[in-house]
């Protein structure tokens, strides 16, 4: 799975691709974690952060590796969309973990 559609209270579906921990790109986005393969994956976070990148310690910090979480990221630079669609996101998928501000 290199895609990943995350559905928003809204109803608009919001496009994420798959990443590692080491691949984090410097930009800003937002960040879900997912564990499992078949059905509806469980959200174990949804964030935002102005650098993906630096918010690598945070995501580890808030989810660990242990339960090897799958990462997807949607890249935003504007700080409104990138709160907005989180906060429509954590709306609809009920995360375990909301971390609106990874940076």
């Amino acid at each position: 799975m290199d895609f990943l559609d995350v559905p928003g209270a809204s109803g608009t579906r919001y496009r994420f691709r798959r990443t590692t921990l080491a691949e984090l790109p410097v930009t800003a986005g937002n960040v879900i974690a997912v564990s499992g393969s078949l059905g509806k994956p469980p959200y174990l976070l949804c964030g935002a952060a102005r650098s993906l990148n630096r918010a690598g310690p945070a995501l580890i910090a808030a989810i660990g590796t242990a339960r090897g979480p799958k990462l997807f990221i949607r890249l935003n630079v504007a700080g409104v969309v990138r709160d907005a669609e989180h906060a429509d996101i954590v709306a609809a998928v009920e995360p375990e973990a909301d971390l609106p501000r990874l940076d």
